[in-house]
């Protein structure tokens, strides 16, 4: 999972702070001074040093769409220019690509050529195209007031 173009604002560790990642692609600190042991996170990265790296996205929002792995994070800041609602990307269910990219809106109404327009963006690859969208008139928010995917989704899904 690499981002292509250029990194522009890496993150860099604090001093005697290194960095690797694991076979998930999540990050893994190495603070001896802190912990004995390193600290293995759910962050999706893009290691460009030992004390350098692009943060990507969480591992647990991951889509697996027909065999392609994407990551809404970085989908949302390319479609990010094209929506003032809020919004989130998603994978639902899907018999034939096992999850389907599916872009959901807070918003009553639709928006009428959307998917079109999405079309015109710059740097968007045709697999990160929602295949749906869904609106929703209010997201579910976590006790900070964030969007929480997972109540929005299980509220979608019925679940």
């Amino acid at each position: 999972m690499l981002r292509k173009g250029p990194i522009e604002n890496p993150f860099k560790t604090l001093v005697n702070i290194t960095v690797t990642k694991d076979n998930r692609d999540c990050l893994i600190i190495n603070a001896p001074d802190i912990a004995t042991e390193p600290i293995v996170t759910n962050d999706v990265v893009s290691i460009i040093s030992d004390t350098e790296f692009e943060w990507l996205g969480r591992y647990d929002n991951v889509i697996n769409s027909g065999g392609v792995k994407l990551i809404p994070e970085q989908i949302e800041t390319k479609l990010a220019p094209l929506l003032e609602s809020r919004f989130f990307i998603a994978g639902l269910p899907d018999e034939k690509l096992g999850q389907k990219l599916t872009l959901i809106l807070e918003r009553e109404d639709e928006i009428v050529g959307l998917l079109e327009s999405f079309k015109s963006l710059k740097g968007l690859e045709e697999y990160e195209l929602p295949k749906e969208i869904l609106n929703v008139s209010h997201f579910m928010e976590t006790e900070n007031g964030k969007i929480s995917r997972k109540k929005t989704l299980d509220q979608i899904l019925g679940i």
